[in-house]
């Protein structure tokens, strides 16, 4: 763990995206991405339509699975990739356009100036422009983090995420059904991985569904709960361990 300490200089730094039916929007996120870092990586999770095929024309790198397998599996996949070939860190965003990719610097400028291996975009340095009902899930979920886990998010459920590589083998969780925001949220916290935020403006005129503050909720709330039955079934098997020695 303590290369996780180190202050690290990065050179390479890749934009993945993991994509599902975003035909409508790819092609616009990774050409303004690109006007910021050289490398574009789309991870489709087998969208059925022309998602690919437009962020190719668009310049991105593109992954294609053969079968969706959710957020967590498009982007456990392009981590693996980014590791393999030799990136130093990455910048994960939405393809949907909900993140504005000309907010990019701000991570690159944050971790030059702070060498926090994770960075969490956050909406909530103007809470006002964030919707009432949304604002009001990102503090239920930022307080239950702070209170069981003792590490700081103002943001959670946010995915405009800069993640040095050398973290990325102690967060990646291969199988995982749960958006995979708040799994690697876990595993940073049960590691005591540093992370800080970075202040980020919501893109205007894009709004998520009313109802995706209470799903983030219930999400969230599995996710510590299948986290606390592993703590707990690790903890039963160090005492079993002790008794037989």
């Amino acid at each position: 763990m303590a290369t996780i300490a180190q202050r690290k200089e990065v050179e390479r730094v890749a934009v993945l995206i993991p994509a599902y039916r975003e035909e409508a929007h790819i092609s616009e996120v990774v050409a303004e991405a690109l006007r910021h870092l050289p490398d574009v990586i789309v991870v489709d999770d087998a969208s059925g339509d022309s998602t690919a095929q437009r962020a190719r024309e668009a310049g991105a790198t593109v992954l294609e699975r053969e079968a969706n397998g959710g957020k967590g599996a498009a982007l456990t996949q392009g981590f693996q990739y980014v590791m393999e070939q030799g990136f130093d860190a990455v910048i994960t965003l939405d393809a949907d356009g909900f993140h504005d990719p000309g907010q990019i610097p701000k991570f690159l400028k944050t971790y030059r100036r702070t060498y926090l291996p994770v960075l969490i975009g956050s909406r909530m340095a103007e809470p006002k422009k964030v919707p009432l009902v949304r604002r009001w899930s990102i503090r239920v979920m930022s307080h239950w983090l702070y209170s069981l886990m003792g590490v700081y998010v103002p943001d959670p459920p946010c995915g405009f995420r800069f993640y040095r590589c050398d973290v990325l083998p102690f967060l990646l969780e291969t199988g995982s059904s749960l958006p995979a925001e708040f799994e690697t949220l876990l595993h940073i916290a049960s590691r005591r991985i540093r992370v800080g935020s970075v202040r980020i403006a919501k893109q205007p005129h894009r709004h998520k569904s009313w109802m995706s503050p209470f799903r983030d909720i219930v999400r969230f709330s599995k996710v510590l709960r299948k986290h606390y039955s592993k703590a707990k079934q690790a903890r039963a098997r160090i005492r079993i361990t002790e008794e037989e020695l």
